[in-house]
């Protein structure tokens, strides 16, 4: 008896232990549970916000029978004053001949791929951001002055419109010549959008779950394709570089 351990001093026993464990196990499951929720719902809203365009485009094109940015007759669409109208070329914007090209950005007020934005919006078939005449500097709600160009589902992103041919230059791919709408990061206040791959949106992972999810997992192919072939997000032998962990990938999504 005199050898007994003081009550103060007593550890935690096996089962103390154990259940210690598995409640930090649930926690830490939970944890990552959550976050792949969070990048699902991101990912289904991107996609969502893509088939919305889509279909306002396709509205838009049967009640005015021209493309939004392109169409000319813009005093038939309300605040016809902050809108420049288009050539009705049947292009939305500057044909871009290949990926590098349509790694850039028309981004001045009049251009028809700014445009094409805020007569969407003046047709009540907007999805996001609020009509503006001014330079565009930032996706709307990212700056401090009023933007059409829509912030999209993943953080400091949004969308732009670009037209032309994605040469699909991977083992594998495709050439498509479409209109796009384009995913890119805001940089930093005063940057404006860029489309180097330090600037990308998605990791190669992320890119390729969207991509195989909704279109057919090819960066080179389909509706869904990647800016970088050949660089961190596709290479020339490879769709995504799937070990690259990188923020590296930005995606486009065709409209047609």
């Amino acid at each position: 008896m005199g050898n007994a351990i003081p009550h103060s001093q007593r550890g935690f026993t096996l089962i103390e232990m154990s259940i210690v464990l598995v409640i930090i196990g649930l926690i830490v499951g939970g944890i990552l549970k959550g976050q792949e929720l969070i990048e699902s719902s991101r990912q289904k809203n991107m996609i969502s916000q893509v088939d919305r365009f889509k279909a306002a485009t396709t509205t838009f094109v049967d009640r005015f029978k021209g493309l939004p940015g392109d169409f000319s007759r813009v005093t038939l669409l309300q605040n016809s004053g902050l809108l420049d109208g288009g050539d009705d070329s049947g292009v939305i914007g500057t044909t871009q001949t290949n990926v590098a090209g349509l790694d850039t950005m028309e981004n001045n007020a009049t251009d028809e791929p700014f445009q094409y934005f805020n007569m969407l919006l003046a047709a009540g078939l907007g999805t996001g951001g609020s009509m503006s005449n001014t330079n565009p500097s930032c996706f709307s709600g990212l700056c401090n002055t009023g933007s059409p160009l829509p912030a999209s589902a993943f953080p400091q992103s949004g969308l732009s419109m670009v037209y032309g041919t994605h040469e699909g230059l991977a083992t594998g791919g495709s050439s498509k010549r479409a209109h796009w709408l384009r995913l890119s990061r805001w940089v930093a206040p005063g940057n404006g959008l860029t489309g180097g791959v330090a600037d990308g949106v998605l990791s190669p992972e992320r890119a390729y779950q969207i991509d195989s999810k909704y279109d057919d997992g090819n960066a080179n192919a389909g509706n869904i394709r990647s800016l970088q072939v050949g660089t961190d997000c596709g290479a020339s032998a490879a769709d995504y570089v799937a070990s690259t962990t990188a923020v590296a990938c930005h995606l486009v999504f065709a409209v047609e």
